[in-house]
């Protein structure tokens, strides 16, 4: 089942900086419009998000787009998924969904992370944890692949 996504206005995430003690500068600005102007099945790693604003604005430091991709990550407004070997990407929180990865083709297929309810309870009722299935990738073959 594909995942639907809701458009996220820039304010309306630059506002959580705002009720949490912080400020909305220019370059949180510009960060967040290119996570949000990425596509909505682009998935980008922290170089790449600070390659596209260093095209746009080289006076902004990796390190802080570093920083506040993590602030944002804290304020529950992007997640960063592990996809495999290589580094994480980032996404919404609104866009919550599980990713599978072909191991073959290496193409990435999106459901909704509903599809993993009855896995979740499952494994609380028996051991007391809860999983966190969207965080990590899960790997398989993909239909074109077996």
């Amino acid at each position: 089942m594909a995942h639907a996504h809701r458009l996220v206005d820039i304010d309306e995430v630059l506002e959580k900086f705002r009720t949490n003690g912080g400020r909305v500068t220019a370059a949180r600005r510009e960060i967040v419009t290119v996570v949000l102007g990425s596509g909505v099945h682009e998935h980008l790693t922290a170089d790449e998000i600070g390659r596209r604003i260093q095209e746009r604005h080289p006076e902004i430091a990796l390190s802080t787009v570093y920083r506040s991709l993590d602030t944002l990550a804290e304020l529950g407004v992007l997640e960063h998924v592990h996809m495999g070997h290589g580094p994480a990407v980032y996404h919404l929180t609104e866009e919550r969904h599980v990713h599978l990865v072909c191991r073959d083709c290496g193409a990435v297929i999106e459901v909704d992370d509903s599809a993993l309810s009855a896995l979740a309870a499952d494994v609380k009722a028996l051991n007391g944890f809860t999983i966190e299935p969207t965080h990590f990738a899960i790997n398989g073959r993909c239909a074109d692949c077996h």
